[in-house]
């Protein structure tokens, strides 16, 4: 049976959602959590369930020096470890994610609005689109 992984793509003010079958060719960008208006956990959770999440990549920015935000997705993936313990997390490279997201959103004309709701999740269907590859 395939793996049916979440990936996570971390941030303050928004966090972006894709799903994919491991092994697997494709990804879906989900809805990007607004973390000043929604509980991330428990949007998590609804996609958990509705997905048949087997597995976490939580997007990291592995870097020689590490700040805040590092600490903070690693303050991330250990409350997921506690909230949903039956499945795994792994911390996986997100390196340009956003940048690439970001010129995907203009080579495709979407406006300001719209590329603020998807830019977190496109960048996470990215670095889970990297990693299905790299499983080949």
């Amino acid at each position: 049976m395939a793996d049916r992984l979440l990936c996570i793509d971390f941030g303050l003010r928004f966090i972006g959602l894709a799903v994919a079958d491991y092994p697997g060719i494709t990804a879906r960008a989900l809805n990007t959590i607004r973390t000043d208006r929604q509980d991330t956990l428990q949007v998590i959770g609804q996609v958990v369930a509705a997905e048949k999440i087997t597995r976490f990549l939580l997007g990291f920015p592995f870097s020689e020096k590490e700040g805040e935000i590092h600490q903070r997705i690693r303050e991330f993936a250990s409350l997921l470890g506690r909230q949903f313990p039956t499945i795994s997390v792994e911390l996986v490279d997100e390196s340009y994610s956003s940048i690439e997201a970001d010129e995907l959103a203009k080579e495709t004309g979407m406006g300001r609005r719209q590329k603020r709701r998807t830019q977190d999740s496109q960048a996470a269907k990215i670095v889970l689109l990297r990693y299905l590859n790299a499983a080949k």
